[in-house]
């Protein structure tokens, strides 16, 4: 039990105040005025009154206690139940001028280590107030279909696979890639694997990141406006070809970015009747079962 909602938790937890969420989802506390949110020990801002809790792609399925603090300051508890998402599996031969991200060599992997660790210094997000209301902006001036491939494991070749923890967008060479929300700039380099790389603090938690880009147009603590113009389109590091990769960690969770370029109403949410928390467990439910038989490495790392 956390110290953040207290025991009574215990006596609500199983109450009407439940959501299911799967992996990479994210959960919504709709029909209460919200302040303040709580999940995993974290307390933080609601964003325009309402409530969002994060799941990350690998969460174990099972329960969490969840929090609202509505405008008057009073504790609301409830249950957030995580279902076990099936994501695809994707066979991904790279061609072989692409072979060093596959054999890569020692200069190269101290080189992404070192990276690593810069990356891991902003996945967590800062804590000030949300500068960002959902919808989310879209990314692309012209934003094409996505494949499905949120949480699948790539299969390079038989000893190599990554897990794609963000979307990927056909959107053509060169194009502007546009922050989705105003934020600051918490990290702009050329990176090994994810190539000329952008990641976006937009506060309470929440970073997103944008791969592979053909160059930068921002810099390490830049202030951007949501729309504002961060790069062009491009098919730097391990990319077969030009498109945008878009990824989201929310409160250091990794959720699929195109939930919350959509309406935040199709999300679950506590305030669900029972008609429409099954449609949206059944809309999500259409991805097919993954395999695995080798090491997974996030592609995001």
């Amino acid at each position: 039990m956390s110290l953040l909602l207290g025991a009574a938790f215990a006596q609500s937890a199983f109450g009407a105040n439940v959501v299911t969420v799967q992996q990479g989802g994210v959960g919504r506390w709709a029909g209460i005025a919200a302040k303040e949110c709580g999940i995993y020990g974290k307390r933080y801002k609601a964003v325009d009154a309402v409530c969002y809790y994060p799941v990350d792609i690998q969460t174990t399925p099972g329960t969490h206690e969840i929090a609202l603090w509505d405008q008057d300051g009073k504790q609301h508890l409830g249950t957030l139940k995580v279902q076990k998402a099936d994501f695809p599996n994707v066979d991904m031969p790279l061609p072989e001028k692409l072979d060093r991200f596959l054999h890569v060599s020692q200069e190269d992997s101290e080189r992404a280590s070192k990276e690593r660790g810069s990356i891991a210094k902003v996945l967590g997000g800062g804590s000030d107030d949300p500068r960002f209301s959902l919808p989310l902006g879209a990314p692309a001036a012209k934003l094409p279909k996505s494949e499905d491939d949120f949480g699948s494991e790539r299969r390079f070749d038989q000893d190599h696979l990554s897990l794609h923890s963000g979307r990927d967008y056909p959107v053509g060479l060169g194009n502007p890639v546009k922050a989705i929300a105003a934020g600051t700039v918490v990290l702009a380099a050329d990176h090994f694997f994810a190539g000329n790389s952008v990641f976006i603090d937009h506060g309470d938690g929440l970073v997103s990141m944008y791969f592979h880009l053909q160059s930068i147009a921002v810099k390490d603590g830049d202030t951007v406006k949501r729309g504002q113009r961060i790069g062009k389109i491009g098919g730097t590091g391990r990319a077969t070809g030009p498109h945008l990769h878009l990824g989201l960690r929310w409160l250091g969770k990794r959720i699929d970015p195109a939930l919350l370029l959509a309406k935040p109403t199709a999300l679950p949410s506590v305030s669900d009747s029972k008609d429409e928390a099954q449609h949206k467990i059944e809309k999500a439910e259409h991805r097919e079962p993954a395999e695995k038989d080798a090491p997974v490495v996030d592609d995001e790392s």
